[in-house]
């Protein structure tokens, strides 16, 4: 209030210095030690307070005779319902679980008929479940998963590091660190037990990490394709823009005489030559668009032509696709982008295709076992896409023939093939909205954010859909519910032992 006054005088008193001549208003803001920019701005305002104020005033009183009206046509208002301190403690953990402000969250909780409680008082609140939901990550979901997409997401100035299992999406390993480098990376990759294939960008810290643990790599498609797809549309710009000036020139030469005003002069000297240049780009952008697509199915897992993929068939499928690309100098600019396949483990999960698919042959497969088993991964990865079934849970359903062992293993050595951290990305996608609401996910919070997302039934139009991470990762837990899961915890380590839990634990 008393802000608002001061600008009132400021603002009255560059009237009064208006009025004494032309060049007082200056000296006047000057004297008071206030930016003209400021005082300027002020009385902007106040002049469409006085202006527009009343009007609004009139808007405002309509509202409230209609909003009494409405009142008055329902009767005497009820009171709110008062949340007990169980109810208050759900809200509280879901506000925050789905990236609410501590702001935000005591606000929803007065809203609903809770207490009216402080910031401080529901960062404690929230603070002592997040300790229980770090115990909960670690009981139920730390190292869960042979195979693993790893990367990081900056929450504030500290990076998140996450492991993510790529089928399920389920976050096995998380933890707001100081940094990224590899003693960041190792002590959470050390807490994987089981993992023995990892997907990841060429982050330095993250891959040295990986190779003191004795874990094998792949590294990211999309990483290792990026540098040329940018420049394959740097060259698309730079084409199209050359057959669109060859197109003016086109158009000023088949110009009509007679027509009044002086036509523009053509860009080139020879309107042919540059017409067969521009036609010899397209037909060179052309080309190497398809060659680039060829270089990136060096990584399926099945050949166009129907075989099984293997490191050696692929790495001189692409020597013989950048070699066609050399032929000229625009193909040499994006062979030189496809080093990156010579520096990273680009074929590494057709290593591992190949060592889960070694017992499978003709007894399994048939007379034609190659092709069959090429068949096979095909139609497995297709189906991989729509459908996110364990293979620990298909297993149940085997009849134990030789054709359902055979297409289990297939399962098997498709899910462990991973060419690409893309199941990672999308888990960053949900935690990156979390952290815009709360602006950082310090402390264990980052634990909370994982069992609720771990325990959360995927949403309608996801192939998911209606399972929770946990129950694609056949996880056996006391309950699908993350709230009760955290008290069943909470219970365990306020009296242990605890019975019922540790059954359900085991």
């Amino acid at each position: 209030m008393h802000e608002y006054s001061v600008r009132w005088e400021i603002v009255n008193g560059m009237h009064e210095a208006r009025r004494r001549g032309h060049g007082q208003v200056r000296p006047f803001l000057a004297s008071r030690g206030v930016p003209p920019a400021n005082g300027y701005r002020w009385m902007k305002d106040l002049r469409a307070l006085v202006e527009e104020g009343p009007q609004q005033l009139r808007h405002l009183k309509r509202e409230v005779q209609q909003l009494t009206a409405q009142l008055a046509d329902r009767g005497p208002a009820q009171p709110a319902p008062v949340l007990d301190a169980k109810a208050e403690r759900n809200l509280m953990l879901v506000a925050a679980a789905r990236g609410n402000s501590l702001g935000d969250v005591a606000a929803l909780l007065a809203a609903a008929g809770g207490r009216s409680l402080s910031h401080s008082t529901v960062q404690v609140t929230l603070g002592e479940w997040e300790v229980v939901a770090w115990a909960t990550h670690e009981l139920f979901f730390k190292g869960h998963g042979t195979e693993g997409a790893l990367d990081e997401m900056f929450a504030g100035r500290d990076p998140a590091l996450l492991i993510v299992e790529p089928r399920s999406l389920l976050v096995s390993g998380a933890k707001v660190a100081e940094g990224r480098g590899a003693e960041h990376w190792k002590s959470l990759v050390a807490e994987m037990a089981e993992l023995e294939f990892a997907s990841s960008d060429a982050a330095a810290g993250l891959t040295k990490a990986l190779e003191r643990a004795g874990v094998a790599r792949s590294a990211d498609l999309f990483h290792l394709m990026g540098p040329s797809e940018v420049w394959l549309a740097r060259f698309e710009k730079k084409v199209r823009g050359g057959w669109a000036a060859v197109e003016r020139d086109r158009a000023v030469i088949e110009r009509p005489a007679g027509r009044r005003g002086r036509p523009p002069k053509p860009r080139f000297e020879n309107y042919e030559e540059a017409r067969q240049a521009a036609d010899r780009e397209i037909a060179d952008w052309c080309r190497l668009g398809g060659l680039l697509e060829e270089a990136k199915a060096t990584t399926s897992l099945v050949t166009p032509t129907g075989e099984l993929n293997t490191e050696e068939r692929a790495a001189a499928k692409l020597a013989a696709v950048r070699a066609a690309m050399s032929t000229s100098e625009a193909g040499q600019a994006l062979a030189a982008t496809l080093g990156v396949f010579d520096r990273q483990p680009a074929f590494a999960h057709l290593r591992v295709l190949a060592e889960k698919l070694a017992g499978l042959g003709p007894a399994h497969l048939g007379p034609d076992a190659p092709a069959q088993l090429a068949r096979l991964v095909a139609e497995t990865v297709a189906w991989r896409r729509t459908d996110k079934t364990s293979v620990a849970r298909l297993a149940q359903a085997s009849t134990g023939s030789l054709a359902d062992e055979a297409e289990l293993q297939v399962l098997r050595a498709v899910d462990a093939a991973l060419r690409s951290s893309s199941a990672v990305e999308c888990v960053n996608s949900r935690l990156r909205r979390v952290q815009n609401g709360r602006k950082r996910l310090g402390g264990d919070f980052i634990y909370l954010w994982a069992l609720h997302h771990n325990m959360r039934p995927f949403g309608r139009g996801s192939v998911r859909a209606g399972q929770s991470p946990a129950q694609l990762a056949d996880l056996k837990v006391p309950t699908n519910n993350w709230i009760e899961l955290l008290e069943l915890v909470k219970t365990y380590l306020d009296s242990p032992p605890f019975t019922p839990f540790e059954a359900g634990m085991n």
